[in-house]
């Protein structure tokens, strides 16, 4: 005779009667004591999320760095933030993808020795790469797509909004504080949620705005949420 099969769950009385001789604990103090553990994994496991999240934005913050340095030392041996063309001439580029040769995010990747490394006028003091990769559809962290365009600025103290080429970089009066037609180069980065924006400027820039909505577009960091859209300021010429 084969054995008895129980379904999964069940224990057979005679097992429960045994672990109440065995320990002393009544069915019914199982139950109060699962209800406890049950509580505190509710409470638990959302803080364990927020752990989870804050860590998120503060490696994308992190990441961001490594961006804003690789800019830095390219400026300081091309004297432009501007991607270079074959003939060693700074121009802008606005689609900022990695796959793009002539973006920033390209030229910053390339080594020295690449052909795409002219040897034309400021392609001489070229020392790269400035940054060890780059890859449009594989953002880090969070997010599901990003960019390093190069963007003309709106003219000084337009009003900033999430969308316009405007950054109030000091935090104060909504108004963009960059020289009319400057070029900015802007980390964008789709694919994020409003609470990952969120904790991301909070790592950023944790004094600058008295509400969400001053937040969201002013400092170096906006937030575009029709479209999902981080825009983050680099640096301008």
């Amino acid at each position: 005779m084969s054995a008895p099969r129980f379904s999964k769950g069940f224990l057979p009385f005679f097992t429960m009667k045994l672990l109440h001789q065995e320990t002393g604990v009544s069915l019914v103090e199982g139950m109060g004591m699962a209800a406890i553990l049950a509580v505190g994994a509710a409470i638990a496991i959302p803080q364990v999320y927020d752990v989870i999240k804050d860590s998120q934005a503060e490696g994308l913050a992190a990441t961001v760095r490594t961006y804003e340095l690789a800019i830095q030392k390219y400026y300081a041996d091309m004297g432009t933030i501007l991607p270079l063309d074959a003939q060693g001439n700074p121009q802008p580029e606005s689609s900022g993808e990695s796959a793009v040769p002539q973006s920033l995010s390209a030229r910053l990747t390339l080594i020295a020795t690449d052909p795409h490394a002219g040897q034309a006028n400021l392609w001489t003091n070229f020392r790269g790469p400035y940054l060890e990769k780059f890859r449009s559809r594989r953002p880090p962290i969070i997010g599901d797509h990003m960019a390093l365009p190069i963007v003309q600025a709106v003219p000084l103290e337009t009003n900033v909004t999430a969308t316009n080429n405007g950054w109030d970089l000091k935090g104060d009066d909504g108004q963009s504080d960059l020289p009319s037609g400057a070029m900015v180069v802007v980390f964008q980065l789709t694919g994020v949620s409003r609470d990952q924006f969120f904790r991301f400027d909070h790592v950023m820039e944790p004094d600058i705005g008295a509400t969400d909505d001053e937040r969201a577009i002013r400092g170096r960091a906006k937030y575009d949420a029709a479209r999902s859209t981080l825009r983050l300021y680099l640096a301008h010429q």
